[in-house]
């Protein structure tokens, strides 16, 4: 992997606790917004089912709302450590659209090959394996290019934060490939207040999904990182 541009060194204005500890701050930070948004639906009937109520804003908002929480995170803390200038920085890479073709190409396809490669190296996933007659296919995958908020949601709520905020410090201080390491052992267990909730109700609340999932987690962190580098 290139750290290329993607690693710059960003001017730190800051200065004192904030500034001499970013990503200790901004997993903090980013945990509480997430976590304390996606409680009432985790203990909730729907949810997790540990208490007998019901969420008050509903599982689908307080997911949306709790998924914004590493881009929240990281504006804060930019702004605390850099300033206006952080900020426009950071801006600034989530509108870059002008890289090469391939890696449009990969997102689109490359993306779907290595997941299903994945699935088929874990052993059982081939006897099990059901594929989905077209119509379904259409139904599930419609949404992500005719609802915007599922784009806003997801990846704008989070990779501002993961990879615009923390991956370049993370990559500064240890290179790319512990940088990486780190960020997904840092970015895998944010999810697992919905997933836990979501393997009770289908029956896979284990040990195993859990471990598995890490290990996805962390491996497609890789992956992020070598795009992220190469597309700036």
């Amino acid at each position: 992997m290139s750290t290329a541009e993607s690693a710059e060194r960003p001017g730190a204005v800051g200065a004192g606790l904030l500034a001499r500890h970013p990503l200790l701050f901004y997993s903090i930070i980013t945990y509480a917004i997430t976590w304390l948004a996606w409680l009432p639906f985790v203990l909730s009937k729907e949810g997790g089912g540990y208490l007998p109520f019901t969420s008050p804003i509903g599982d689908d908002l307080s997911l949306y709302i709790g998924s914004f929480g590493p881009a929240l995170a990281a504006f804060i803390m930019t702004g605390a450590i850099e300033g206006k200038a952080g900020i426009h920085r950071l801006l600034q890479k989530i509108v870059l659209w002008r890289v090469g073709l391939q890696w449009y190409l990969f997102a689109l396809l490359g993306v779907h090959a290595l997941l299903a490669l994945g699935t088929i190296v874990v052993p059982g996933n081939l006897a099990s394996f059901k594929p989905m007659d077209p119509l379904s296919l259409l139904i599930d995958y419609l949404p992500f290019f005719v609802y915007p908020a599922l784009l806003v949601g997801g990846p704008l709520g989070e990779e501002p934060g993961w990879r615009g905020f923390a991956l370049p410090r993370l990559q500064r201080r240890y290179g790319p490939l512990v940088g990486s390491l780190i960020l997904g052992l840092l970015w895998s267990p944010f999810h697992l207040p919905v997933w836990l909730t979501a393997w009770r109700l289908s029956g896979m609340q284990n040990i195993y999904n859990v471990v598995l999932f890490t290990l996805f987690i962390i491996t497609w962190t890789f992956v992020f990182t070598w795009v992220f580098n190469n597309a700036r």
